[in-house]
């Protein structure tokens, strides 16, 4: 299949994916008031933390391996261990941290095995990738975006409780991924592609990639710790207005690392060959789309913005709207963050892009009580902006080193 038809539909299938969720936020505003929808999103913010852990970056790193580093096999045992290592660190933070109630801490858990599966799920797709059946992780997560909704909404319409529509949230992802994911993966890997695996040559990997994991875990720390202010500061309620604002805007973080991570093995490519005015292109047009997709945003909020959150949220979201173009702002300047780093993992800077991201965090951390406590939850998008600018200056500093002052001969 055409690469552009392929990467079409694997943006169209994350869409999908991303669609489900947010309008499972949505509904829970409609369905039971702010508060399960806070207690959801409080869900998905802080077991992100863990789950970007398993995560540990190795999609990028999977897809740009067009040289054959390791093999799938072991790119698949690195992500179980992974997964199980999240899981019981998640554990253990729920059962010492304070702050939390029961249903919160069971919330954060039960997403995190939801979003865990999928991580699993990731690793058969990153070996479908590399076989040129990009497309099939499309298909993919437009079935599990359906069925995950379904089964979220269909349960919680029955008996109006959080924790069991997350729960049959997971059970929905595990089967897919095992009747439809699995099976597809065992058709273009043979069982000794899976079935065996050399734990030195995976420990080598986890520590090559040890900078990759920083980049996914600290970004999500990065997004948690203004909302955390938020809960301490204002409450759970005024964090469920924040995060319903912030709900469109993952729009622009799940369609652009979606056709980021087409253009990933291109990246890669073309620093193999020492293709350095391709590779400029490349990165060029991987940012002009960006900003242009961001401006298309900001633009659509002007122009029918207020309508449509009325409509979704009810009027009372609307004493909060002109947050929403901090929002997408902000939201647009971590997409470039995704640009950067994708580029900057295919030439080999795993350790720039680590420094990037700890830049971002420790700004947060520093500024996020403090301009909540003065601006509240507008406060928490402004910390945001400022955080993802100093990493997006501190990657285009290394790209510059890098590509165009450095290894490449013109």
């Amino acid at each position: 299949m055409d690469f552009r038809k392929q990467a079409a539909i694997n943006s169209i299938g994350s869409v999908v994916l991303m669609f489900g969720q947010w309008l499972i936020s949505v509904l829970l505003v409609r369905m039971s008031g702010y508060e399960d929808a806070g207690i959801f999103s409080l869900a998905m913010t802080v077991s992100n933390v863990f789950s970007f852990f398993a995560n540990y970056g190795l999609r990028n790193y999977q897809v740009s391996d067009v040289n054959g580093r390791y093999t799938q096999s072991q790119y698949i045992l690195a992500r179980v261990t992974t997964a199980l290592v999240s899981v019981a660190a998640c554990a253990a933070y729920l059962l010492t941290a304070g702050g939390y109630s029961d249903v919160e801490r069971w919330a954060i858990l039960l997403y995190l095995l939801y979003s865990n599966v999928n991580v699993l799920s990731d690793t058969l797709m990153g070996t479908l990738q590399l076989h040129d059946r990009l497309y099939i992780n499309g298909y993919s997560n437009t079935l599990r975006g359906a069925l995950c909704f379904a089964a979220f909404v269909g349960t919680y319409l029955a008996v109006h409780n959080l924790l069991a529509a997350l729960g049959a949230m997971v059970l929905a992802t595990l089967v897919l991924t095992a009747v439809y994911d699995w099976r597809c993966f065992r058709k273009v890997e043979t069982p000794a592609a899976w079935c065996k695996a050399d734990g030195k040559a995976v420990a080598r990997m986890l520590r090559v990639c040890f900078a990759l994991m920083l980049s996914n875990i600290l970004p999500v720390i990065t997004t948690a710790l203004p909302r955390r202010s938020i809960q301490k500061l204002e409450g759970t309620e005024q964090l469920g207005y924040f995060s319903s604002i912030f709900t469109p805007t993952v729009l622009i973080t799940t369609l652009v690392p979606a056709i980021i991570i087409a253009l990933v093995p291109k990246f890669a490519d073309a620093w193999n060959r020492r293709d350095r005015s391709g590779l400029l292109r490349l990165v060029g047009q991987t940012y002009a789309f960006t900003m242009g997709f961001v401006l298309l945003a900001e633009l659509a909020a002007l122009v029918a913005g207020r309508f449509v959150m009325k409509l979704i949220f009810g009027a009372e979201i609307l004493q909060y709207y002109d947050l929403l173009y901090w929002a997408i702002l902000a939201t647009g300047i971590n997409a470039l963050t995704y640009c950067g780093n994708a580029v900057l993992i295919a030439v080999g800077k795993n350790r720039a892009v680590a420094i990037g991201a700890a830049a971002a965090m420790v700004v947060t951390a520093a500024l996020a009580d403090n301009l909540v406590s003065i601006q509240g939850i507008n406060g928490a998008a402004y910390v945001l902006m400022i955080a993802y600018t100093l990493q997006v200056f501190l990657q285009l500093v290394a790209l510059v080193r890098k590509i165009v002052l450095m290894d490449v001969p013109a």
